[in-house]
């Protein structure tokens, strides 16, 4: 009980401690938001799910597309979802 009750609490603070950039005019208007904001059709087709989201991004490997950590920077301009996603995912942010 005790492991599963501290799995719980490293999980929740590290979901809590993940921290977005607020979505202005000016970063919506950065080439790299653009490429995750102009995303969502490939979001929602793929419903968010880990490697197929990935794909939506601009890059030619699941490792690049990560390490440009777009949808860190921008999720927030994208949705609640999106930023879900990043979490659930274990981004670096």
């Amino acid at each position: 009980m005790k492991l599963s009750l501290a799995s719980a609490l490293l999980w929740l603070s590290v979901a809590l401690g993940q921290q977005f950039p607020e979505c202005t005019r000016e970063l919506a208007a950065t080439d790299d938001c653009a490429d995750v904001i102009n995303a969502n059709a490939c979001y929602n087709q793929f419903r968010f799910q880990n490697n197929q989201t990935l794909s939506c991004i601009g890059g030619t490997t699941n490792d690049e597309r990560a390490q440009l950590v777009q949808a860190c920077k921008c999720c927030a301009c994208v949705g609640t979802q999106m930023c879900s996603w990043v979490t659930r995912s274990r981004f670096q942010c």
